[in-house]
């Protein structure tokens, strides 16, 4: 359904844009959905769309220029202070233009192309980003380095990431590749297909994604398919709004019967997975932790990410009665969505 302007917005709307549209000089460049963007340079005043935006905002040195972002973004904590325009789907046209912003940041996974048509209808551009693996997340950095004009933290920043990716794409090399299954909801099941981040995510770990060959983003399965499929290890975000405590997954019809639950090998693993940001790299270094625990010092593992024994009170809450020494769960406490 297209979406109207009220008729008092509209009146007003000219005086509203023109701080944003004859600010600063600008340039044509493609985002990474293809759109031709106007963009000022140097913008200063950014609205992001996207929680992966705006931590990635953050992470390189430009909250102080972000003057509003969405509902869901939550980290770092200064962004649930910025001026909020509404959900990615649906945002507060009104709410943007009011924040007058030089430019809006968008994803092509997350927001809607009406949403970007609608603001250059205003007079206002939105650069639109898209990450489907960690070398696209790495390079949505220097995109957006360029972009902003602040190429110098957007290259370090980036070269820190790939470091990162390196040393564990090192240190799981040659390995035998666990069977993965991710779990983005349990009921009804939906995973991820092969081109997501969360896939590359697991294959940069060391392991191979049982929904590799599903060609959509993010397909509904059933239990039986699922089952057929045999995952030597299941993975789910740690976050009460994607995934059951782990006990209660035991229990539950058709999950019980999964060899990997038989054999307590299901992990919680920190939210930072479910977001193409910076700090997918720190999901990176846990989950391959997780498949390959014989390498664990190898790995880098950040160190609020921490490894807890089955015996731990968080893992004793939240998991299996456990074997000893093999129901793992990542405190993800500090980096919490």
């Amino acid at each position: 359904m297209r979406r109207c302007l009220h008729p008092a917005f509209a009146a007003t709307l000219m005086a509203l844009v023109s701080f944003s549209s004859l600010s600063a000089a600008a340039r044509v460049v493609t985002d990474e959905t293809g759109r031709r963007v106007k963009v000022p340079d140097h913008p200063r005043r950014l609205v992001s769309l996207a929680p992966s935006i705006t931590e990635t905002l953050y992470a390189l040195g430009l909250g102080d220029e972000l003057v509003g972002d969405t509902d869901y973004c939550d980290y770092p904590p200064e962004a649930t202070k910025k001026p909020h325009v509404g959900g990615q789907m649906n945002p507060s046209l009104e709410a943007i233009v009011a924040l007058k912003p030089d430019l809006v940041l968008g994803t092509a996974e997350g927001n809607r192309r009406e949403t970007a048509e609608q603001l250059a209808r205003l007079g206002i551009p939105l650069y639109g980003l898209s990450a489907r693996t960690v070398d696209d997340m790495l390079r949505s950095i220097l995109d957006l380095g360029d972009v902003l004009g602040e190429q110098a933290p957007a290259q370090g920043l980036a070269a820190s990431l790939r470091r990162r990716v390196e040393a564990v794409r090192k240190s799981v090399d040659g390995l035998a590749r666990p069977r993965v299954l991710f779990v983005v909801q349990y009921q009804p099941l939906i995973t991820a297909g092969a081109h997501t981040f969360i896939s590359d995510v697991i294959r940069l770990a060391g392991g191979r994604s049982v929904t590799r060959d599903l060609g959509q983003e993010w397909p509904r399965m059933s239990l039986e398919s699922a089952l057929a499929r045999d995952p030597d290890v299941i993975l789910l975000p740690q976050s009460t709004s994607f995934a059951p405590d782990l006990a209660q997954l035991a229990r539950l019809p058709g999950w019980k019967d999964f060899r990997a639950v038989k054999e307590h090998r299901v992990y919680l693993v920190p939210d930072t997975i479910v977001r193409p940001s910076p700090r997918l790299v720190d999901a990176l270094e846990v989950v391959a932790t997780i498949l390959h625990p014989a390498r664990q010092a190898r790995i880098p593992v950040p160190e609020s990410l921490k490894i807890q024994e089955a015996q731990n009170k968080l893992v004793t809450r939240h998991s299996f009665p456990a074997r000893p020494g093999r129901a793992l769960v990542i405190d993800s406490a500090e980096v919490s969505r």
